[in-house]
């Protein structure tokens, strides 16, 4: 079992690549590129960070779990609506 401060370095880590995905997205998204590579890439690290806080193998507070969804509703809506056009 880790101590709390590895616990913590690791969430602290795990978040940090769910924000610079994220970042990335919305960069891409800003300029007009193709931002489904990085869609793809926050999806995926952004579920793997749900997964490890539903089975309770790490600890977020009920407004990062939300933001994090947030976050995912709005790309999947975004990729949507970039398919349709």
């Amino acid at each position: 079992m880790s101590s709390p401060v590895e616990e913590i370095v690791s969430v602290t880590e795990q978040l940090k690549g769910v924000q610079k995905a994220l970042d990335l997205f919305k960069e891409k998204q800003q300029k007009r590129e193709s931002a489904s590579d990085a869609a793809i890439e926050f999806v995926e690290k952004a579920s793997l960070v749900l997964d490890r806080a539903e089975r309770k193998e790490i600890l977020l507070t009920d407004d990062q779990k939300r933001r994090i969804r947030n976050n995912l509703l709005k790309i999947r809506s975004s990729l949507v609506r970039n398919m349709e056009s």
